[in-house]
């Protein structure tokens, strides 16, 4: 696949009222301009929530008679159902209006849809149970406005229902009493794209200001960003003001759920802003509506229990890393289909009757990436009769019109350009899939080329905080409003670290010296050291350290020809008869590197892998974990004098590593319940996940302990063994040995390795 990189507006100068706006900033500048902003006050708006007018309650067409009817209810005591949905926005709409509705009645229920019983939307045996169980007064949440049968049948029921939804307004309205939805609004209108929730927090808003204390309506911020970073709702107008005055709630939330989900998430890393919401938060909330059911995060997030919300947030992050798996499993298998069956279509439209239906989207996605194709994935339902698709298509290929063009045979679909879902019976899919590649044929061509906008081409020396700081003052980024993306020329990978996912830690290098870290999330299988190239990437945080520092991530290579540099130029000394105290004094302001066990390590303010700068002179205490590791050390330093002293060995010797294993799983099943990741004991050890997970298997099998890796095995979950061993005992015992035998045989290796032959080792 061949790459086009496009620098937008290359050569244009920013008009001087748009630089102004921007406080004299030009890459700011840029960055607005690029996403065709080039009205000065709407940018200051945008820079300044202060200077926005934002949008009033009674702005919505229904208002007054939605709050009407609900304080009604509450002063009646009448049962008031709050009728959800299984998303991200669903969860947030439901919880913001079951707490609003709480500060006036007592009489509050809720309900969110199971996604595979019920599906999308408002369910006529729900409604009868409802009338059945004594409720007078359905309030939707991001749903509703296309349930007009059921929404008759519960006015027919004899109750009432306030709708409130934000998605497209059909031909027909439902009989609500009361309809609240921004695509009421005239067009244009600031805030016509709000999410369900922001829908809801309006409500909640005009409820709290009828009833004297509109500043309780602070409380839902966190919900209202949450809301508006999952649903990708465009970030401009009310939606951009909304999420300004709500991020800052969502990382301060005091909401007990919440903030242990926040912690479960950040033992992956800190989360900073909307991206890390993005892709930590809002996948594991939408995981328990896939995988389990969409009451977990309600509950979750309602919960006034610190233990009870532990738990909840743990199953929570355990559904997701299932889903994981899950999503992973029907990608690889779905991957192997189009390589050997599919490859030359235009369309790709892939059926396995056992695949999770709650995941075929994602996996849809994931496909239509890989290939650069639209891709159609279909599951069998319990029923064994229906099977349900979930569609996602590329820009050129509107895969609504498409399905369209081939509905004859369809139960039912919907959705819009890049995305749908449909539904058939399981013995027309051929038909269907014969049909629908026939007509891609002859409607498209997708051509073997990517083009790829860029901000503005940078150079490594560009790149600093100071430079991230100004990205992230114009932002929130999303949908509408995404992130900068640079293009780099003439780049060197130094060093290039593959992971177990085929995902690439890289060290990049330019023409002049200059150098940077990097990743590739998803890549090749083939390392990438040691070639030269044209990248794209967008600039952000490696958040897996508390002080780690700016890292690149990269979205397209495009190999060039460059002068390769060596890894390493500068001076070798060796200092592996000095002393430790001797060490520190002779270079005292050297970096200290060191991977292990902390109690063993008599420096304080050591570096490792992930925290490691730019130095003069490093000086390595302890042996590298591999060769890899070593190499991307010295590129990240890039120091002008490398010590090696290796005066603090970790311990490879069966017993001493067993013993150095149990110590930190006692450690972890008394402080932290249990819970640990693959990857920190590897760090603690000094030695590769696969090690890891072979004492673990050890231990395990002797009866020393229990434990429990994750789908994806990266997390661990560990508990006292009961002290008998099974009949596999003494074949993990062997292969941890020979693992370990080869592990000290490497560094026996490098502990004798003449000084002049590390320069020829590294490269």
């Amino acid at each position: 696949m061949k790459v086009r990189v496009n620098i937008l507006n290359k050569g244009v100068s920013i008009p001087q009222e748009v630089l102004d706006a921007c406080g004299g900033d030009e890459l700011v500048a840029r960055i607005f301009y690029n996403r065709g902003y080039k009205n000065p006050e709407t940018i200051r708006q945008m820079l300044n929530p202060e200077l926005y007018v934002p949008t009033k309650p009674d702005e919505f067409p229904d208002m007054p008679r939605a709050v009407d009817r609900i304080l009604r209810a509450a002063d009646n005591e009448e049962k008031i159902c709050v009728y959800g949905d299984y998303d991200v926005d669903g969860v947030t709409s439901t919880v913001t209006l079951v707490e609003c509705l709480n500060f006036f009645t007592s009489k509050v229920v809720y309900h969110v849809p199971d996604r595979f019983t019920e599906g999308y939307g408002m369910n006529e045996e729900i409604v009868r149970k409802l009338a059945q169980d004594g409720v007078s007064l359905i309030i939707t949440c991001d749903c509703g406005i296309s349930n007009v049968r059921e929404i008759t049948l519960a006015k027919e029921l004899g109750m009432d229902v306030v709708l409130t939804d934000h998605h497209t307004v059909p031909d027909e309205l439902p009989p609500a009493d009361a309809i609240l939805n921004p695509k009421l609004l005239e067009e244009g209108h600031r805030a016509r794209n709000i999410s369900g929730c922001g829908m809801v927090y309006f409500l909640c808003l005009a409820l709290l200001e009828k009833k004297g204390f509109p500043d309780r309506a602070e409380r839902f911020l966190d919900m209202l960003a949450l809301s508006l970073i999952a649903d990708v709702v465009s970030l401009n107008g009310e939606n951009r003001y909304l999420l300004q005055k709500a991020l800052p709630a969502l990382f301060n939330t005091r909401r007990i759920g919440l903030r242990q989900l926040l912690e479960v998430a950040e033992r992956n890393g800190k989360l900073e802003n909307e991206e890390d919401v993005a892709f930590q938060i809002a996948p594991r909330i939408n995981a328990a509506g896939r995988m389990d059911t969409a009451r977990l995060p309600v509950e979750l997030f309602l919960c006034q229990d610190l233990e009870k919300a532990r738990i909840m947030a743990e199953k929570i992050d355990s559904l997701n890393t299932e889903r994981k798996r899950v999503q992973q499993s029907i990608v690889d298998e779905a991957v192997e289909m189009v390589e050997t069956r599919k490859k030359n279509k235009t369309i790709l439209v892939l059926y396995k009757e056992y695949w999770h239906h709650g995941i075929i989207g994602i996996a849809a996605g994931r496909i239509c990436e890989l290939y650069r194709k639209p891709a159609i994935l279909f599951s069998l339902k319990e029923d064994g009769i229906t099977a349900v698709g979930s569609a996602r298509s590329i820009e050129e290929v509107n895969i609504y019109e498409l399905i369209k063009e081939c509905s004859g045979k369809l139960l039912k679909f919907g959705g819009h350009s890049q995305a749908a879902g449909l539904s058939i019976r399981k013995d027309d899919i051929e038909e269907f899939i014969s049909q629908i590649e026939m007509e891609a044929e002859n409607r498209y061509f997708i051509k073997d080329m990517v083009n790829v906008n860029a901000d503005m081409e940078l150079g490594i020396e560009d790149i600093n905080e100071e430079l991230y700081d100004r990205i992230q003052s114009a932002g929130p980024y999303g949908e509408g409003f995404e992130a900068p993306c640079f293009c780099i020329r003439n780049v060197i990978v130094l060093s290039d670290r593959m992971t177990e996912k085929k995902h690439h830690i890289m060290v990049l290098e330019d023409q002049k010296g200059n150098r940077i870290p990097a990743v590739k999330w998803f890549g090749e299988d083939e390392s990438f050291e040691g070639r030269c190239f044209d990248v794209t990437c967008r600039i952000g945080r490696n958040n897996y350290s508390k002080d780690a520092g700016i890292q690149l991530t990269l979205e397209y290579m495009v190999e060039s020809f460059g002068k390769f540099k060596k890894l390493f130029e500068g001076e070798i000394i060796d200092e592996r008869k000095t002393t430790v105290e001797n060490l520190l004094r002779k270079y005292p302001n050297a970096q200290i590197f060191y991977e292990g066990l902390q109690t063993a390590c008599p420096v304080e303010n050591t570096i490792d892998r992930f925290s490691v700068k730019n130095c003069k002179e490093l000086v390595f205490l302890s042996t590298p974990a591999n060769t890899e590791i070593f190499k991307e050390v010295i590129a990240l330093a890039n120091p002008e004098k490398v010590i090696i002293n290796f005066a603090v060995l970790s311990n490879y010797t069966f017993k001493g590593f067993v013993l150095n294993l149990l110590g930190l799983i006692k450690h972890i099943i008394k402080r932290r319940d249990g819970r640990a990741y693959i990857d920190e004991l590897s760090l603690k050890l000094c030695v590769e996940e696969n090690i890891v997970k072979a004492g673990l298997k050890y231990l395990g099998s002797s009866g020393m302990l229990n434990y429990t890796l994750s789908d994806d095995e990266q997390k661990v979950y560990l508990s006292e063994g009961k002290g008998v061993a099974d009949r596999n005992a003494f074949m993990a015992k062997k292969n941890l040995s020979d693992a370990l035998a080869e592990k000290n045989a490497y560094q026996q290796f490098i502990l004798k390795m003449e000084i002049d032959k590390f320069r020829e080792y590294l490269k």
